[in-house]
């Protein structure tokens, strides 16, 4: 921390350890952070540095409260921060520093940039193929998965690839291990720890529902059928079926006539934004299956209990 600021500032400091500015703040900040009291030219300021994984708003307000009891300027230090958090922050003119990659302290009127801080393009909505690429990983715990080698098991480009990286490294999922030279998928927790933090930022992949007057007997299951495939559920009295886009465009689906209301279901097709071949069952993927499903179906007792059983077989 130290040698990273004196650096960037190019000035000598100090730093001590301040355990006074605990008896002065709530019992909860002595667990939540580290203080320090940094000292330079004559002027003082506190870096304040999380223990433990904190919100943004909550660190916003722990800071203003650090300010207003030590009637000097906090600074949060970071071994690692999402863009978002970064951007934001930057933007509120909350002082931070990232350890050995950027410093922005208003009050001193720096912002200063090292190595690495490359641009990233926002992202509001995942990619269909950057959730396909992570819910691969969690299923087959990938361990230094290159661009290259996700490319060739996707049959994509190393192009299309990389910008799943820069989702990924945007969002801040903790898969990918970032280097100079190269950037690498590795899992490293377990699989339903790793879905617990993946799941707010997931895509429902349904695109499109049709539902026919005729069977029309595609391979891939998906949606309830596909649910059906893994448990014990008995399916409804018509199947439904998966097909990518690309197969859309290949088919004359979208000509065949879909049915009134109060007609009766021949099968209904779901067009998915990927498709992942679970355990090459031409059945849809389980954590895709969760997603694909509507809230009343899950709301079903027997659905709910089958999506547990499903899950405690094939993915946990």
């Amino acid at each position: 921390m130290k040698e990273y600021i004196e650096k960037c500032l190019r000035r000598t400091i100090t730093i001590e350890s301040n355990t006074e500015l605990f008896e002065k703040l709530p019992l909860m900040y002595k667990g939540n952070y580290n203080l320090y009291s940094v000292f330079q030219d004559g002027i003082e300021w506190i870096i304040a540095q999380p223990k433990v994984e904190l919100r943004l708003n909550r660190m916003r307000y722990d800071r203003n409260q650090i300010e207003k009891v030590s009637g000097l300027n906090c600074a949060l230090f970071f071994t690692k921060l999402n863009y978002y958090s970064k951007d934001t922050m930057m933007n509120e003119g909350i002082p931070f520093i990232i350890a050995d990659k950027q410093m922005f302290l208003p009050f001193l009127g720096m912002v200063l940039s090292e190595k690495n801080d490359r641009k990233l393009k926002p992202v509001h909505t995942i990619s269909f193929l950057t959730q396909k690429l992570l819910l691969c990983a969690l299923y087959e715990k990938w361990q230094e998965m290159t661009v290259t080698k996700i490319a060739e098991r996707f049959g994509v480009s190393k192009m299309s690839i990389s910008r799943c990286m820069d989702e990924i490294e945007y969002l801040d999922i903790d898969i990918l291990n970032v280097s100079e030279k190269t950037r690498k998928v590795s899992v490293n927790e377990e699989p339903k720890i790793l879905w617990e933090k993946i799941k707010p930022i997931l895509r429902n992949p349904v695109i499109a529902r049709f539902q026919l007057a005729e069977d029309i007997e595609l391979k891939k299951r998906a949606g309830i059928s596909a649910l059906c495939e893994y448990s014990m559920l008995s399916d409804n009295h018509y199947p439904t079926y998966g097909i990518t886009k690309k197969e859309l465009q290949e088919t004359n689906l979208k000509s065949l006539r879909q049915i009134s209301k109060g007609e009766e279901i021949g099968c209904e097709v779901l067009e998915l934004g990927y498709f992942i071949d679970f355990h090459d069952k031409q059945v849809q993927d389980p954590l895709s299956v969760l997603l694909s499903i509507s809230e009343e179906d899950v709301q079903d007792e027997r659905v709910e209990s089958c999506i547990d059983e499903m899950l405690e077989d094939y993915v946990w």
